[in-house]
């Protein structure tokens, strides 16, 4: 029984060796794949702060487009009033009286005094 013994006792210690090994195996994979996600989420952060700044920069000069657009715009129209009341003043002055007639009929049919 002595010699069985010994070969358990033997074969104990290599299978707790292995286990050993195995365990630090595991934790360096484990601590590899954490620094992975760590360097993957300070790039995706990275990234998203540099759009986000990039997209803050851009922001005034947008504004500036779209003010410039809608002074074009706005101007085009007038022009185009403009025009029309010159080419064809009675009709621009009907135009008038009747948009003016409709707000004061919508005006005055909310009030229920």
């Amino acid at each position: 029984m002595s010699d069985e013994t010994a070969i358990t006792t033997t074969e104990a210690a290599d299978a707790a060796g292995k286990l050993d090994k195995i365990k630090a195996d595991l934790k360096d994979q484990a601590d590899k794949a954490i620094g992975k996600a760590k360097d993957a989420a300070t790039a995706a952060y990275d990234k998203a702060a540099a759009k986000a700044r990039e997209l803050a920069e851009a922001a005034p000069e947008k504004a500036r487009e779209v003010k410039e657009r809608a002074q074009k715009v706005a101007e085009e129209g007038t022009a185009k009033v403009r025009t029309t009341v010159q080419e064809q003043p009675l009709a621009a002055l009907g135009a008038g009286i009747a948009l003016g007639f409709v707000v004061g009929w919508l005006l005055s049919g909310r009030r229920k005094d």
